[in-house]
């Protein structure tokens, strides 16, 4: 009980909880981490806090490192031992167990390794599909990199590139998630959902062979502290089973728990593939609809005082642009969503004025199931297309610098000689 007190615990402060809301989660991640690193350049001075900030970047891979590589050389060392014995599970499935294992790695490893895209100036015509919705994406320039916006890209300050069909950072594979390693990321998370359904089975079918073959529910216990006999119950064979087998017991429930959480969050993700939407979309329609649902109130409360709003035409004209607050603001989006609270860029205007949005947008990039988990598991950059307008540009930029080089050539011979 105090394990999974712990670790759900653990859950809520440092993955699930927003930092900038939550007083626990913002101690644990953001004042906590800042304190520890003023004390240890007190200690060993800038460089090596340097140093220490290098390793603590990949301190999530080191903690699946720790967590999966653990889990497995317990089951490796006892539950394969408590396989043998028992009578309810094939010895096959120690066979099996190391296939799970090696896929669990391989994919891991892939989802780290492939990049996700980055959008450069040379690149840019390859990943260049999509078109400006003017709701969350508008045609304008990277402050960072000052190269176009390409259409659902984002600039990723942590992998300091600018990441085409941006969806998230992951912290567990260290790597921004985008156009290119998206489909990685689902088998990542596929193999691991299915490794800890199969963990979990296979665990508990050796632990209930071992309550049956002892008749552990209609045994008698003697308490130790009491000195007294006790019936056995759910509660005590399970403190029994705790004791007598501590280490597979505490992987069942790790596995139990990461099972719920990883069907969640691999629900979540199927779920936004099929409606054509990234992790940052996500939550920006979010704040568009609930920017929606309050101007729509908002204008029919003051349609009942007699007092009329502007119409969604009235103000398209008069904004030179879309109804809605043409962008939402472009926040730094991990596991979790958004490391702060999406708003509307222009919240402020939009709270002072009145009038009638409309009807509620609909995502255009939405073409259907089908389509849009092919354009997840073959990306459009892989596709003839692309490959022919990539190829295409670097052809019209050489070309172009050609005439560059060749127009100074005719500046240098037409120029009249001085004496």
């Amino acid at each position: 009980l105090i394990f999974t007190a712990l670790f759900a615990f653990f859950t809520y402060a440092c993955i699930i909880a927003d930092p900038e809301s939550s007083t626990i989660a913002g101690f644990f991640m953001k004042d906590l981490p800042s304190l520890l690193f003023q004390q240890l350049e007190r200690i060993i001075g800038k460089k090596g806090v340097a140093t220490v900030e290098k390793w603590t970047d990949r301190s999530l891979q080191l903690v699946y490192l720790v967590v999966v590589l653990g889990s497995w050389s317990i089951i490796f060392t006892y539950g394969y031992e408590a396989i043998q014995k028992s009578n309810y599970i094939s010895n096959n499935h120690q066979y099996a167990g190391y296939a799970v294992f090696a896929a669990c790695m391989s994919s891991w490893h892939y989802a780290c390794h492939t990049s996700p895209g980055s959008v450069t100036s040379r690149t840019i015509a390859l990943y260049d599909h999509y078109p400006y919705d003017s709701i969350l994406y508008y045609n304008k320039q990277c402050p960072t990199l000052n190269i176009r916006k390409v259409a659902r890209s984002k600039y990723d300050r942590f992998s300091k590139q600018h990441v085409p069909r941006f969806d998230h950072f992951c912290g567990w594979l260290n790597q921004a998630v985008g156009e290119l390693n998206y489909r990685w990321f689902l088998l990542f998370l596929m193999v691991h959902v299915g490794m800890c359904y199969y963990g979990t089975w296979a665990m508990g079918t050796v632990l209930y062979g071992e309550v049956v073959d002892k008749n552990l529910l209609n045994a008698t216990f003697f308490n130790a502290v009491t000195g007294t006999e006790v019936n056995a119950d759910y509660i005590i064979v399970f403190h029994y089973m705790m004791m007598r087998y501590f280490q597979i017991c505490g992987v069942l429930l790790l596995m139990t728990v990461m099972s719920v959480m990883l069907s969640i969050f691999l629900g979540f993700h199927l779920y936004i593939t099929a409606r054509n939407m990234t992790t940052n979309e996500y939550f920006k329609w979010k704040a568009v609809r609930r920017w929606h649902k309050k101007m729509k109130q908002k204008y029919e409360e003051t349609e009942k005082e007699g007092r009329f709003g502007r119409t969604n035409t009235e103000e398209s004209s008069s904004r030179d642009g879309s109804s809605f607050s043409e962008q939402v603001s472009d926040v730094d989006v991990g596991c979790t969503g958004p490391a702060s609270a999406v708003k509307p860029s222009k919240q402020k205007a939009v709270d002072n004025d009145c009038f009638d949005p409309g009807p509620m947008p609909k995502n255009i990039y939405d073409k259907g199931i089908i389509a849009n988990f092919s354009e997840v598991l073959n990306p459009l950059s892989y596709r003839t297309e692309a490959i022919l307008r990539y190829k295409s540009s670097l052809r019209d930029a050489k070309e172009t610098s050609n005439d560059v080089r060749s127009g100074a050539g005719e500046e240098i011979t037409l120029k009249p000689k001085t004496i």
